[in-house]
C-alpha cells in the first residue's frame, strides 16, 4: 500500500489533506480542486510503478471521483502514458467498455473506499488479464486489511469512517457525503 502523506513530504499535501476532510466542510470549486491536485500528486507514484510507458484505463466511480481521477488520468497522460478514461455509475462497466480495457492496465478510482463493495464489485466485472490498481483519496484504517491483496494508493488512511449521507455535522458515524460536498448538492 502506497500512503502519499507519509511518502511525500510536500506542504502542500497537507494542506489538500486538510480541505478535503469532511469536518472541514470545504464544498464545491475549493474541494474539487484540492481532489484534481491530489490525483496529480499521487499519479506520479503510480507512474513510477510501472516498469515502461503504460496504456492507462481509468475507471472512475461517479461522482466523487471525478476530480481525483481527473487529476491522475491528466498526470499520467503528462508523464507519456496513453490514458483512457471511463465514467462508472451505478457501479457497473458496459459490456463495451469491458472490451475496450483489455489488455490495459487498470487504475479504479474512488474518492473514498470504506467497505470495499463498489471496487470487489468493478473487480469482478474485469477481465482477470488485467493489471489493477485501486486509487482512492482516503480509507479508514479498519479497512485496509480488506485491501491487502491490491496494489493501493490512498492519500491518507483515517482512523475515522463515517457512512456519506446528506448532513452537513458529523454525527453518529454519517458524515457529509463527499460529492454532496464536491458538488454542493446538499439539500
Amino acid at each position: 500500500m502506497y500512503i502519499l502523506n507519509e511518502s511525500c513530504q510536500m506542504h502542500c499535501v497537507d494542506q489538500l489533506i486538510e480541505i478535503c476532510k469532511s469536518s472541514s466542510m470545504s464544498m464545491g470549486y475549493k474541494l474539487r480542486n484540492a481532489h484534481y491536485q491530489l490525483g496529480e500528486i499521487i499519479a506520479e507514484p503510480i507512474s513510477r510503478s510501472s516498469n515502461q510507458q503504460q496504456n492507462y484505463a481509468v475507471l472512475i466511480l461517479m461522482r466523487a471521483g471525478l476530480c481525483f481521477g481527473n487529476g491522475i488520468a491528466d498526470k499520467l497522460e503528462q508523464l507519456g502514458s496513453t490514458v483512457s478514461i471511463i465514467f462508472v455509475n451505478d457501479d457497473k462497466v458496459s459490456k463495451e467498455d469491458l472490451e475496450f480495457v483489455k489488455g490495459k492496465e487498470i487504475i479504479i478510482v474512488d474518492a473514498v473506499i470504506n467497505s470495499g463493495k463498489s471496487v470487489f464489485g468493478l473487480i469482478e466485472q474485469l477481465p482477470d488479464t488485467n493489471t489493477i490498481k485501486l486509487v482512492t483519496t482516503v480509507i479508514p484504517s479498519s479497512s485496509t486489511e480488506l485491501l491487502k491483496s491490491y496494489d493501493l494508493y490512498t492519500v491518507r488512511v483515517s482512523n475515522n469512517k463515517y457512512e456519506g449521507a446528506k448532513v452537513q455535522v458529523i454525527s453518529g458515524g454519517k458524515g457529509p457525503d463527499t460529492g454532496d460536498r464536491l458538488f454542493s448538492t446538499y439539500k
